[in-house]
């Protein structure tokens, strides 16, 4: 299982003015044409991406180098772990956690893309999500508490194993930072925590073995595919180019 987080977003680009669903920047292009190559180059037979357009855009060269069935789940999107604390503050505090106005706001920005436009704008990929979190295509999770963003994750690893039961498998998935780190703690049997347990950088590559019901984390931050002045963020804390 190759765990990879989504290239740079044009968000972390100068003079984005655009919403929190942010598509890639050019260099992120970059970056993404490179994960594409490389996971040609190692073999993959199933692709997955979460439902965000700067994993659909990272998904994609994937998904044309290497022809496998790629499959979007909503339930592999980022979440807002920077926010856990202060909920669990408003939780304590008896406040009901629901949507706000600015979570409106921000649902019905332009930069929600209905699942109808997914498919037009990226071409062949299967909405087979097998459970119902997220109910929506894209949705800011700012409510989202960490024991909800662990059971997502949770219920998303729990349904790959099953339906790839007795396979020998190998399987991409694009995500993000937050989420990512939060595949791997699981994988790796960790507890759950406030911060990225595993750090990777953008377009970065993690791969988990999975065998007879035994997991062992291959390695971590791969980013080797990427010229040294191509990567961005994340590489201090992770294993860099091993």
């Amino acid at each position: 299982m190759y765990i990879i987080r989504h290239a740079q977003p044009a968000s972390q680009e100068p003079g984005y003015d655009g919403g929190p669903n942010p598509p890639l920047g050019q260099r992120g292009l970059v970056q993404a044409e490179r994960v594409g190559a490389q996971m040609k180059k190692w073999g993959v037979d199933r692709l997955y991406s979460s439902s965000m357009q700067r994993t659909l855009e990272t998904a994609r060269p994937i998904y044309e180098q290497t022809g496998v069935p790629w499959h979007v789940w909503p339930a592999i999107s980022e979440t807002d772990r920077r926010g856990w604390p202060r909920i669990r503050e408003r939780l304590a505090a008896g406040e009901t956690i629901g949507w706000s106005a600015e979570d409106r706001l921000r649902h019905e920005h332009p930069n929600h893309v209905p699942l109808g436009a997914l498919r037009e704008r990226f071409g062949v990929f299967t909405a087979d999500q097998p459970f119902d979190w997220p109910d929506q295509w894209w949705q800011p999770l700012t409510n989202e508490t960490r024991e909800q963003a662990y059971q997502r994750a949770e219920d998303s690893i729990r349904h790959l194993l099953q339906r790839h039961e007795h396979e020998d498998v190998r399987i991409a998935i694009v995500c993000h930072g937050a989420l990512g780190s939060i595949l791997l703690t699981l994988l790796a049997g960790s507890p759950p925590c406030d911060h990225n347990l595993f750090s990777q950088a953008h377009a970065a590559i993690s791969a988990v073995d999975i065998r007879d019901g035994h997991t062992q984390i291959k390695f971590v931050n791969y980013v080797g595919h990427l010229p040294e002045d191509e990567i961005t963020e994340g590489v201090e804390f992770g294993l860099g180019g091993f």
